[in-house]
């Protein structure tokens, strides 16, 4: 990995002595001016700015006295990724019965292909639902099928979706094509993969062919079958797969680009390894250059920041390390900045795929994302409470720490979309804890106005009085959960030796 001389870059001097003193607004705010600068680029993995980000990672963790945890004892762990953008199709519809034309969709559908060139006909188009296929369902084998995608508010949004999606293409579909439930959510999924869909370099997670259509475009290709769009939607829990009496003939011509990203992983070596471990991450990726220049106004922003998700983590994670890399653990304690979280929490499933440290020994995950959203250093929201075996641990701390903990369960909707569930899926007590997110007005807000957009950066609305509140939260935890004599856990073996 490229050093980039960031001394220079950020003016910062770097001392390897931890900071014992609490950590103030201030401590976050550089690292968030930092990592959120247009000199990063919008750090989107695969490009300069991605360089830029990890190093500046990797030197702070090295400088507070972390010990490299990547492959070959260096900072980083390389995770092999496929972007593959749309460029061009052209796709029709045939009645079965009659072999008659009855749609031509070129509006309001993307489609790519795992190749960058895809050309097949008579492909038979059918709908899946979510219900299990049992006996006597029609087969997907050499199919096409149109699956609806979860809205983002349920429970299968980023899951359910994913899992039965594989499912099909393990059954042998030759395409899947997401189906829209709502029209307004196309101009942002057109965005979204305009850009390119990026997935990690497994070929077997991956039809033939894929797209995303409109709702719109959906219910006038369904009305030829004599189906009733809302209501195969409205059924898709019940239905598994219905023919839609129609075939299709495409041709794809796809960008596809492999590339390399790099988690980055540190740890504080304990002196009683064998008691466990504990696992402090976040994302450094965000979007980079994330719109086209427009001529007509070439001075017009085109960065895709990230101050607020998720340089804000990351500067958690930082000044975290540095409060508690100069004192003495038990237990190994472990930091992780995961790359593509963005793309589909891709860092975080490769970590666990090929990890440093036996997952079996992982006694808690705590993931920083987005904290910079509150102005009240006291109410704090545990994402994974009620799931996971040190909710009564986490009370403590939060007692001892005059925090007082959210109730209302609110935000428990943005479990499955963030690097922690990745953890929860192999039943690994994990978290997401933050002030940021028991402020609901602020939180929806924050989705609704600068979320993926360039107006997240640094500004005046950046607000770090309940991250820094959090960051300390978070050194208090991993003093807790660190010290066999707060947190006696149980003895585990097979620990990696990085």
């Amino acid at each position: 990995m490229r050093f980039i001389a960031l001394l220079i870059l950020c003016g910062l001097a770097f001392s390897g002595v931890a900071d014992a003193q609490p950590i103030g607004e201030a401590d976050l705010l550089r690292h968030i001016e930092i990592l959120a600068s247009d000199a990063f680029e919008g750090r989107e993995p695969g490009t300069d700015g991605e360089n830029k980000a990890v190093s500046y990672i990797a030197t702070q963790w090295s400088a507070a006295g972390l010990r490299s945890a990547g492959e070959n004892g260096s900072w980083y762990a390389p995770v092999p990724l496929v972007e593959r953008r749309p460029e061009s199709h052209r796709i029709y519809f045939f009645s079965s019965a009659s072999g008659k034309v009855v749609r031509t969709v070129e509006d309001e559908l993307l489609l790519w292909s795992r190749s960058p060139s895809f050309r097949a006909s008579n492909i038979p188009v059918v709908f899946a639902g979510y219900a299990l296929s049992g006996k006597g369902q029609p087969s997907v084998a050499g199919k096409l099928v149109l699956l609806p995608r979860t809205p983002p508010d349920t429970d299968d949004a980023f899951t359910g979706f994913g899992k039965r999606k594989l499912q099909l293409i393990r059954d042998g579909a030759v395409g899947v094509i997401t189906v829209l439930d709502d029209q307004d959510r196309w101009p942002r999924f057109r965005r979204y993969f305009e850009r390119g869909a990026t997935s990690l370099a497994i070929e077997q997670n991956h039809a033939e062919l894929e797209g995303v259509i409109s709702f719109d475009q959906f219910e006038k290709l369904v009305r030829q079958s004599g189906l009733q769009a809302k209501t195969l939607l409205g059924d898709r829990d019940a239905l598994s797969i219905v023919d839609l009496g129609l075939n299709a003939e495409t041709k794809v011509e796809t960008q596809v680009r492999s590339y390399l990203s790099h988690n980055v992983i540190g740890k504080i070596p304990g002196i009683n390894p064998k008691r466990g471990a504990l696992l402090f991450m976040g994302h450094w990726d965000h979007f980079g250059i994330c719109r086209v220049e427009d001529p007509l106004n070439p001075g017009k922003d085109r960065i895709c920041n990230g101050a607020v998700d998720n340089a804000s983590g990351m500067s958690l994670l930082i000044e975290t390390a540095k409060r508690l890399s100069n004192e003495q653990h038990d237990r190994d304690i472990y930091f992780l900045a995961t790359t593509a979280e963005e793309k589909g929490l891709l860092g975080a499933r490769a970590f666990v795929e090929n990890p440093p440290v036996n997952l079996d020994t992982l006694i808690g995950v705590f993931n920083a994302d987005t904290v910079a959203l509150s102005d009240n250093g006291q109410k704090i929201a545990v994402i994974g409470l009620g799931e996971n075996g040190l909710d009564r641990d986490i009370e403590i701390v939060a007692a001892q720490e005059g925090r007082e903990i959210d109730r209302s369960g609110n935000a428990d909707v943005y479990s499955k979309r963030q690097d922690g569930y990745i953890f929860l899926e192999r039943n690994i007590p994990a978290y997401m804890i933050t002030s940021a997110f028991a402020d609901e007005e602020r939180v929806k807000a924050f989705i609704n106005g600068p979320y993926h957009e360039v107006s997240d950066e640094v500004n005046d609305s950046l607000e770090l009085t309940g991250a820094a509140a959090d960051a300390n939260f978070y050194v208090a935890l991993g003093r807790y959960l660190s010290s066999t004599g707060t947190y006696p856990g149980k003895a585990t073996s097979g620990v990696a030796d990085n």
